[in-house]
């Protein structure tokens, strides 16, 4: 498997776990690198200094002031010690070694990295030195924080990202990549996406490529474009069998086709192009981008 190093957004909450051991099941066992980045919110970026400034600004009596100094100091670190914790402990459970900087060949490393100046852009570009981003199923809302780091990531950073979707169970998901379903349309996006996925394929027991034919008849974006039987004959040269499934969209919604598929398949990774249309046409015209993000039941691996 060549791919080796994967950052993970951290969130102490459920959601932030699930996407943490999905992070550690796409990183090889015997090199893979992981690195649990926590962008800290803006709440927690106010130091003691800040604090004395602001309370001599605002003119605070001396014990309250010594109060709010103190309260600062103790809350500020809260959220990034619980971060780490949640980290260290997953990475742990999953046999990982704490370990900063390279090499450690054959073993499976993980180091928690704090992002002082956490915006998307910050995120994005610190991704841009890693074969994977990972990251929580972002809530449906447009502007929700997650969402606008998965943007980010997306257009900014020139790497895949991994979407996790939250689970009742702590043991979830159980695997990545042992049953991938691939949408395939013979796009530039699709194309990257499956190339890129065919790291996480070593250990596939079945991989079936998805071609929805639209109303045109057509399962590609374009009648020049190569079919999934293409795909399939590609993945074949890299000794990878694949099946291909081949459906009508009739009236259905082309992400419920995928999700419904997926199902049907049995898949535990879904791989597809992101973002044919922008962010902001997506969020008026419902694309298959946002639906997926919204409603996906399984991880999902995207690229732009």
């Amino acid at each position: 498997m060549a791919m080796t190093t994967v950052m993970v957004l951290v969130e102490s909450s459920d959601p932030g776990r699930c996407a943490m051991r999905a992070a550690f099941l796409a990183a090889p066992r015997d090199g893979g690198h992981v690195v649990g980045l926590y962008p800290v919110p803006p709440s927690e970026r106010l130091t003691p200094q800040a604090m004395y400034f602001s309370r001599a600004s605002l003119e605070v009596p001396g014990e309250d002031g010594l109060a709010m100094l103190d309260r600062a100091e103790r809350d500020g670190g809260a959220g990034v010690e619980a971060a780490r914790h949640a980290f260290e402990e997953v990475a742990t459970g999953l046999g990982a070694t704490l370990q900063e900087r390279p090499p450690n060949p054959g073993r499976l490393t993980a180091f928690f990295k704090p992002l002082p100046e956490g915006g998307p852009e910050a995120v994005a570009a610190l991704g841009r030195v890693f074969d994977l981003v990972a990251l929580q199923q972002p809530r449906e809302e447009p502007e929700h924080r997650v969402r606008k780091l998965l943007r980010a990531v997306l257009f900014q950073a020139g790497r895949p990202v991994l979407v996790v979707p939250p689970s009742a169970s702590a043991e979830q998901p159980a695997s990545l990549g042992r049953r991938p379903l691939i949408a395939w349309n013979g796009s530039a996006r699709s194309a990257r996406a499956a190339a890129i996925a065919r790291n996480f394929f070593d250990g596939a027991r079945e991989i079936g490529i998805l071609s929805v034919r639209t109303r045109n008849g057509s399962g590609a974006s374009a009648p020049s474009a190569p079919s999934a039987w293409d795909l399939a004959d590609y993945l074949a040269w890299h000794d990878m069998a694949a099946s291909v499934i081949e459906v009508d969209l009739g009236s259905h919604r082309l992400g419920d086709v995928f999700l419904r598929e997926a199902a049907r398949f049995g898949a535990d990774l879904l791989v597809m192009g992101a973002y044919a249309q922008s962010p902001f046409r997506e969020s008026l015209t419902g694309g298959v981008t946002n639906y997926v993000l919204g409603h996906a039941g399984l991880p999902v691996l995207m690229t732009h």
